[in-house]
């Protein structure tokens, strides 16, 4: 017996001695704080809903560039828009590639679509569905109108509310939702339609249960685990879901689709494939997972950020009433504000830049991985490292902002009063990874922001305290729950 407990024990110990060696700093990494072995390191993998502020306070000790792990898997931590700049532009070449590690547990075939494909079909298809999305209206009129189609039903949302307080965030999904559909499927739902209903809280599921550093995409023993066994039973029950909607809509399209009258999205994958020149690219699981893509980028988040802009203007009231100042001044309340108005509400748009900086809906950049073993601010990164940029930390960075956690929109206007760009705003990462929906995204916030406010005064319901300013982190950053009470103007 004390022979087996000895062996135990040299076994034990060389285990140990051998993960010490593993994270030993003579490999040149970046600093961080020390793993446990094994696990690695636990903030990774708390269910924080300020997790973000943790992890950006440990750039205070550690510097803009630290070491994380998950279990052996080396975690490379980017904080300040400088670092972030030198990793996903300067290093473009090796640090814009996606990790497959956590794309088993989403539920489609590895590298497929767009978030988390990598090298030659990424591009391929990444360019497909730009050039789509521009054919299809983006920056255009012809989506201008769909999308104040979408506004006006939000509106009608606020005017049946007779003033009373109104949750807003679900509406706004919804709307946002819908603008994808219309340029997917050639189409919108009602919001209260079963199909629509269904769709959007599949979506908002999938959304929730694939949060990056759940230990099940680490550690494929916690799957055996009752509480893993759960998780991605619900992952995968999810995405079937999807997965039959999207085989009902495409079949529907096959037996419709006239290559001489293209409808839609998929209207056009169906002619590239029918093509056949490049038949291992142009897939159907291909189409299914670019359109969860540009629903997961294009509606949820969009939604989240109009939800901070009405928290932002109950919560700073004179900001309010200077943008209505402004709309009143150049373009009143005769008509809608149009896409053609970009440019003549210098005020009004430095706000939804605030609104963007400081509510932060995307606090962390999705993985990247090193193609090979590179340098990144004097430390040595390995090849296969997880490069995760927080662009929470960019929006805070003294050297870009001044009084950082401040609301000031002023702060994006020159001294004449025009509106001025500015190094350190990241909302949609950097790169060649930038948000594909970005474009789509600038569309609609503006397009809500200023039309709602336009037409509507936002305030706390009486006798209710000032809601809190404080984010739910998930793999968005989501404002707490608030009622909001809406009066026409």
């Amino acid at each position: 017996m004390l022979t087996f407990i000895l062996i135990g024990v040299v076994i034990g110990f060389l285990t140990y001695m051998t993960f010490m060696k593993f994270f030993s700093k003579s490999r040149n990494l970046p600093p961080g704080p020390k793993p446990r072995p094994i696990f690695g390191n636990d903030i990774l993998f708390k269910k924080d809903p300020k997790g973000y502020l943790e992890l950006t306070k440990l750039a205070e000790t550690y510097g803009d560039v630290y070491t994380l792990y998950c279990g052996t898997t080396v975690i490379i931590i980017v904080n300040g828009y400088d670092a972030i700049h030198e990793a996903f532009v300067k290093k473009a070449d090796v640090f814009t590639d996606r990790p497959q590690l956590f794309v088993p547990l989403v539920g489609v075939s590895r590298g497929t679509g767009l978030t988390y494909n990598s090298g030659q079909p990424w591009k391929t298809l990444r360019r497909f569905t730009l050039q789509t999305l521009r054919d299809f209206g983006v920056g255009k009129k012809s989506l201008e109108e769909k999308i104040q189609e979408e506004i006006a039903v939000v509106m009608e949302t606020l005017v049946s509310s007779n003033g009373k307080p109104v949750r807003m965030k679900p509406c706004l999904l919804s709307a946002a939702t819908n603008i994808i559909c219309s340029v997917m499927f050639g189409e919108r739902f009602q919001y209260d339609e079963d199909r629509f209903t269904q769709l959007t809280g599949v979506l908002e599921e999938i959304f929730k249960l694939n949060a990056p550093f759940a230990k099940e995409n680490f550690f494929s023993i916690t799957r055996w685990f009752p509480s893993g066994r759960q998780l991605i039973s619900k992952r995968r029950a999810a995405i079937e879901k999807v997965k039959s909607y999207l085989s009902r809509t495409i079949t529907e399209h096959r037996k419709t689709f006239d290559s001489n009258n293209i409808r839609d999205f998929i209207d056009l994958y169906l002619q590239v494939c029918e093509d056949k020149s490049d038949p291992d690219i142009y897939t159907e699981s291909n189409i299914y997972k670019i359109i969860v893509d540009l629903f997961l980028a294009g509606g949820e988040t969009t939604g989240t950020s109009l939800d901070w802009c009405l928290l932002y203007m109950i919560a700073y009231p004179d900001v309010q009433a200077q943008c209505q100042a402004e709309l009143d001044q150049v373009i009143g309340k005769g008509r809608p504000v149009g896409l053609a108005d970009r440019g003549t509400l210098p005020y009004l748009e430095a706000t939804l830049l605030e609104v963007q900086r400081i509510g932060n809906t995307l606090t962390f950049s999705l993985p990247h991985v090193a193609k090979h073993t590179s340098e990144l601010r004097g430390y040595t990164i390995p090849k296969d490292a997880i490069i995760i940029a927080n662009l929470y930390s960019a929006h805070i960075d003294p050297k870009y902002w001044d009084t950082p956690h401040k609301f000031s929109p002023e702060r994006f206007l020159n001294d004449n009063g025009s509106l001025k760009r500015r190094d350190g705003f990241v909302p949609f990462s950097l790169g060649p990874r930038l948000c594909i929906g970005e474009p789509l995204a600038r569309m609609e916030l503006f397009l809500f922001f200023t039309n709602l406010l336009q037409k509507f005064q936002f305030s706390t319901p009486p006798n209710s305290p000032k809601p809190s300013m404080e984010g739910i982190q998930a793999l968005t950053l989501t404002p707490l729950p608030y009622d909001l009470v809406a009066h026409p103007r």
